[in-house]
């Protein structure tokens, strides 16, 4: 379906291209994604008053909507089975259900070709909008969730294959420090530490034996032939079918010692690969430390940025989310806490080669650097600020005005339920003294973002996004003291 949708658009872009005149093409040109996939035309994108204007159809067959384009009224009309947008050329509204909307940019027609202010139709039509000021490209993200402010903090529903379609498993593998799990497809494996024997335990739900590892005999449990008798780790691996109702394949490994483990984010979801470490050299019983950091350094605030009037350019180099960071740390230092922060500016580091959309790639480097210089480190924190609107980023409490955070939950990583009890239980407290400070968990698998966003390098990994573009650094602070007694009364076992 994305495959004949993203031709569809290409060719309604051909259709659609043509010369524009030298007038209005001073601004460089920008690129247009659609779930990563780039779109291309001559009739580009462009920025009006701070505005990202898009082409009317471009956006909307985008979406699976239908185009009217009234000619003598000058008016165009986009819709779906639930929603409908009159957008009058030249007019600084719009209709969106029948209820009148202010826009910052009219809509217009240059040469034929209707632009359309591009974050507004996309989010009322529940995409998901980010602008790449560094790189001048405009991402659309489809999404079946409300980021707009409304609360999702409920476990998703993940949505489950018919048995006809299961994933066989294909290969257990013990080398070195790394354990290898492949299938045949995407799947969703659990993996717990077992003590009294010693085991590491992953069940792999909705996984079959009709691959190259056959079913045992009569339920016995299969063994793993091929483990190095001098592997540090692991002395036995067997595997089983668990529960044949869900189809469910238990791997246990039998350890030699205790481990702490790592799974890593290989980017194929029908593998899975666990990094195994010594318990001891990891010093897991002493960690306690907290590691504060910036996939998007440069997020900044509209009040904050002198002539920025959109979100859009809500972004600077020196006023931005990095200045939250060193709040947070700076009060959880004198709390008594042992923390570390990295501001890095990663455009500047990577120079011509920066791309926004590996900005996780950037931090993950960062991560996996300070996990190595301080292995104590328990609690990793990723400080953003959302683009959603100021009533919905803003609580007041008692009369007082605060960023209200927002926590999000990679639903790639395998064990992200852990990363959801850290978040709920932070939320708690937080919500427990300031009602209303929270928007909620905000849920996100790989078809509307990274879906990772690292949180597999600790279940206390916590991505917060706090307050908006439109929100004030004063209020961002104030949360960020409030976040901050949260964090250590969980530091030190409340």
């Amino acid at each position: 379906m994305m495959k004949r949708t993203i031709i569809a658009l290409l060719s309604l872009l051909l259709v659609l291209s043509i010369n524009l005149p030298t007038s209005h093409a001073a601004s460089p040109t920008i690129k247009l994604y659609l779930d990563g996939q780039k779109l291309s035309s001559s009739v580009a994108p462009r920025l009006i008053n701070q505005t990202t204007m898009v082409p009317l159809r471009v956006i909307a067959e985008g979406l699976g909507a239908n185009v009217n384009w009234d000619k003598k009224s000058q008016i165009a009309t986009v819709s779906d089975d639930t929603t409908t947008i009159v957008l009058p050329i030249n007019g600084s509204y719009a209709i969106l259900n029948g209820t009148t909307k202010s826009l910052e940019q009219a809509p217009i027609v240059i040469d034929g070709v209707t632009l359309l202010p591009i974050r507004f139709v996309a989010e009322n039509f529940g995409l998901i909008v980010k602008w790449d000021a560094s790189t001048y490209a405009v991402s659309l993200w489809r999404t079946n969730s409300d980021v707009s402010g409304s609360d999702p903090a409920v476990d998703p529903d993940v949505p489950e294959l018919p048995p006809d379609q299961y994933p066989a498993l294909q290969s257990i593998q013990m080398i070195n420090n790394l354990l290898t799990i492949a299938t045949d497809g995407s799947f969703s494996p659990s993996v717990s530490v077992l003590t009294n024997p010693d085991r590491l335990v992953i069940d792999l739900p909705g996984v079959t034996f009709n691959g190259a590892i056959s079913q045992p005999i009569d339920n016995t449990a299969g063994v793993v032939s091929d483990i190095a008798s001098n592997n540090p780790y692991i002395s036995n691996i067997s595997y089983i079918m668990n529960n044949s109702e869900s189809s469910t394949i238990r791997v246990i490994a039998d350890l030699k010692q205790k481990v702490s483990y790592q799974i890593q984010n290989t980017g194929d979801a029908s593998k899975l690969v666990i990094r195994l470490a010594s318990a001891a050299s990891d010093n897991t019983a002493s960690k306690s430390a907290i590691y504060i950091y910036h996939s998007h350094d440069q997020e900044s605030w509209i009040p904050e940025l002198p002539g920025v009037k959109n979100s859009d350019y809500a972004f600077n180099k020196t006023t931005n989310v990095t200045m939250l960071g060193a709040r947070l740390a700076g009060v959880l230092q004198a709390m008594g806490a042992e923390v570390y922060q990295t501001s890095y500016d990663y455009e500047s580091i990577y120079g011509s080669q920066f791309n926004y959309a590996k900005s996780y790639i950037y931090s993950e480097k960062s991560i996996i650097n300070q996990l190595a210089l301080h292995p104590q480190i328990k609690y990793l924190f990723d400080i953003h600020r959302d683009t959603s609107s100021r009533s919905a980023t803003t609580a007041t409490i008692r009369g007082t005005s605060y960023a209200k955070l927002y926590f999000v939950i990679g639903l790639e990583n395998p064990n992200w339920k852990q990363n959801d009890a850290f978040a709920k239980k932070v939320q708690a407290l937080v919500t427990a003294k300031y009602p209303g400070l929270s928007r909620g968990i905000y849920y996100k698998d790989k078809s509307v973002g990274n879906g990772w966003y690292n949180q597999n390098y600790s279940s206390n990994s916590a991505l917060i996004e706090v307050g908006g573009a439109a929100n004030t650094l004063a209020e961002s602070n104030r949360t960020m003291d409030i976040l901050a007694q949260a964090i250590n009364q969980i530091r030190l076992g409340g």
